[in-house]
């Protein structure tokens, strides 16, 4: 779902349908395992205009919203302890694919109970890193403590962009979106510039490698000696000479 056609659903709704579909939309991205479809993000966005356009309270939609993911989290790690690695064997778990299990697991292995605060950014491993430090056995009070912190910054934020958003004019924020994608573009260009340069680096270091295994261009091996002038003439006449003998 596009941000336009989720706002104009909520517009639509008295402010109490708002503030509990945004709170369903939160606490099951991550504890029904559906942030494949559910847009978090933008659900959070929206809520911040309709707090800007007075048709939600701000305040309580800061706290509705930072207590439904929350809860959410907290539903997550108990499942991801209950069942464990059987998460990937559901329908869902292989629809997410071993891939981004694999990733979360990782991430989770690496950074332990950070994972879990820097995950929060991340769509997919928002959704994940909760079962996976439930099924990995992280402690629950390390999970809580950096799941918190990571709503705590993360919702009300998200919330708050939307409302700020609400109050810059169309032209500006016209702008501003022309040049976050000029931005972007630049940012885009400049890595697979230097993609290609790394391909290139790798490419002739290899070639580099193999001509020294062969001792060079002409394709003798290191070690090897080289017929010197003449080497060829003086074997040559050493051989008439023992024929002659």
């Amino acid at each position: 779902m596009t941000f336009e056609p989720l706002l104009d659903l909520l517009t639509r709704l008295p402010p109490g349908y708002v503030l509990l579909v945004a709170a369903a939309v939160l606490a099951a991205e991550v504890g029904l395992l559906a942030g494949l479809v559910l847009p978090a993000a933008t659900t959070m966005l929206t809520v911040g205009l309709l707090a800007r356009d007075g048709q939600v309270d701000l305040v309580v939609a800061l706290v509705v919203t930072t207590l439904a993911a929350f809860a959410g989290d907290q539903a997550g790690y108990l499942e991801g302890r209950l069942l464990g690695a059987r998460l990937r064997t559901g329908r869902m778990g292989r629809r997410i694919g071993p891939e981004r299990w694999q990733r979360a697991e990782s991430l989770v292995s690496a950074r332990g109970g950070l994972a879990v605060l820097l995950g929060r950014w991340t769509a997919f491993v928002r959704t994940l890193v909760p079962r996976v430090a439930g099924a990995v056995g992280l402690p629950y009070r390390r999970f809580v403590a950096f799941n918190a912190l990571g709503v705590l910054i993360w919702v009300p934020g998200t919330v708050l962009v939307g409302y700020t958003i609400g109050a810059v004019p169309t032209g500006a924020l016209a702008g501003g979106g022309a040049l976050l994608v000029v931005v972007a573009a630049g940012v885009s260009l400049v890595r697979r510039v230097r993609r290609a340069r790394a391909r290139r680096r790798v490419t002739a270091s290899r070639s580099c490698a193999g001509l020294r295994r062969q001792g060079g261009p002409g394709g003798w091996a290191r070690g090897s000696r080289r017929p010197g002038p003449g080497r060829g003439v003086r074997s040559r006449r050493g051989a008439l000479d023992d024929s002659g003998r």
